[in-house]
């Protein structure tokens, strides 16, 4: 990566930018699928392996059929059991000529392996996103002078409270509890342990979880947080992910929010995310509603790529699609996304990414300026749970009443699609 600074392009300088920081933050446990950093397609642990446990024996027997030079022993399984043992997790020894799981793989599957049976442990990311495409979040926060939200807060109404988690990089608690923001009370989650210098992404959850609130004011809501304190950098890896996700189920949601996703490897499904929903999610009355990601493009983004998930595109003010905004299979519905406001911590903020590399920003009103799919996913959420609040319907009839009130368009860049538009009434 010495000679990054000569990418010419602000969009691939960013990317490395993100990357950069990234790999900091997991120093050991990233790589990539491309030579390039700005052109990668997805991140993945160096060493691991995951695979279905019902593909587990053909696995070892393709690996023991592989040429000697390949691997110099054979992988350890892990012993940490995933979905009830649904998930295996294989740890690849040090491998000659540098081969990387993808080249392993690729060899497995020559070899007869059947293919989507196994896969890298991907990075399940806030940020970054590629290649040279725009990020997620798309910007850094940026200050507003506003002092209230946007979108604005809904009236409370009558109805029932509705259990919504935000699975995202932790919660700021003095939001709870600060007249300047008062929509976050009651908010609770796992402390992100903010200092008066802001980490990257710090206040992600917490934003999210009040873009939820003004939507949706009849909610309960717990920030379920991963990368606490900065570990991670904004990431999870995927067999991770999925022990966090349990974790949310603990507090019986209707609604579950992740403003994360990812890439994988030749646009395979996530193993472990289809095998979440199959052991745990498709037997509770509970909807997953994910960021479509702010790559630009029409690639699957996961989990949002799903057919059981609710997969959320960008809207601008003016009701057309972001330009940063995924599109296609990872976008069932678009939302606000550009130039969202609420609730974030105060302190000083240093930009890494390119073109504001070292820009200080100072937040002290308790509230931030953001965009990216990341902030219309819990506008999606929010619809949600205000529609069994006052309708006391299932969160999947729920779902399926705010997707059929969303406005059909089609783009001929895009294809159909729908829009949710303001006010979201």
């Amino acid at each position: 990566m010495a000679s990054d600074w000569k990418i010419g392009s602000d969009k691939r300088r960013r990317t490395t930018d993100q990357l950069r920081a990234f790999r900091a933050a997991n120093e050991g446990t990233v790589a990539w699928d491309t030579e390039a950093p700005a052109d990668f397609t997805y991140l993945f642990h160096p060493d691991r392996v995951l695979v279905r446990a019902e593909d587990s024996e053909a696995f070892e027997r393709a690996v023991d059929a592989l040429d000697k030079d390949v691997l110099t022993e054979p992988p350890r399984r892990d012993d940490v059991r995933l979905l009830d043992g649904d998930l295996v997790r294989y740890v690849l020894p040090p491998r000659r000529d540098a081969r990387s799981v993808p080249d392993v793989l690729d060899l497995l599957e020559q070899s007869g392996l059947r293919r989507g049976a196994a896969s890298p442990d991907h990075w399940v990311h806030v940020s970054p996103g590629g290649p040279g495409g725009n990020l997620c979040p798309a910007i850094e926060p940026e200050e507003t002078g506003l002092k209230d939200p946007w979108p604005p807060e809904a009236p409370q109404g009558e109805g029932c409270e509705v259990s919504v988690v935000v699975v995202d990089t932790g919660w700021h608690p003095p939001a709870a509890t600060d007249p300047r923001t008062p929509w976050m009370h009651d908010i609770e989650g796992d402390d992100e342990l903010n200092g008066p210098d802001l980490r990257p992404y710090a206040g992600h959850g917490t934003f999210i979880a009040g873009v939820v609130r003004v939507v949706a004011p009849q909610t309960k809501i717990f920030v379920e947080g991963f990368a606490i304190g900065g570990v991670g950098g904004g990431g999870i890896l995927e067999s991770d992910l999925v022990v966090q996700l349990e974790e949310a189920l603990t507090h019986d949601p209707k609604v579950i929010n992740l403003s994360a996703g990812c890439r994988t490897r030749d646009d395979l499904p996530s193993i472990p995310l289809e095998l979440f929903h199959k052991k745990r999610l498709r037997k509770r009355d509970c909807v997953l509603v994910a960021a479509a990601g702010n790559d630009s493009w029409a690639a699957p983004f996961w989990p949002a790529a799903f057919d059981w998930c609710v997969g959320v595109g960008s809207l601008d003010r003016d009701g057309r699609v972001s330009d940063f905004s995924n599109f296609g299979v990872s976008a069932d519905v678009y939302a606000l996304g550009r130039n969202v406001v609420n609730a974030f911590p105060d302190g000083t903020f240093e930009c890494i990414e390119t073109p504001a590399v070292g820009d200080i920003r100072v937040f002290g009103t308790g509230m931030a300026r953001w965009s990216g799919t990341s902030f219309a996913a819990p506008v999606v959420a929010g619809l949600i749970a205000r529609e069994i609040s006052v309708s006391g319907s299932s969160a999947k009839e729920a779902r399926d009443a705010v997707l059929a009130r969303a406005v059909y368009d089609s783009d001929p860049t895009i294809g159909p699609h729908m829009e949710l538009r303001q006010p979201y009434a």
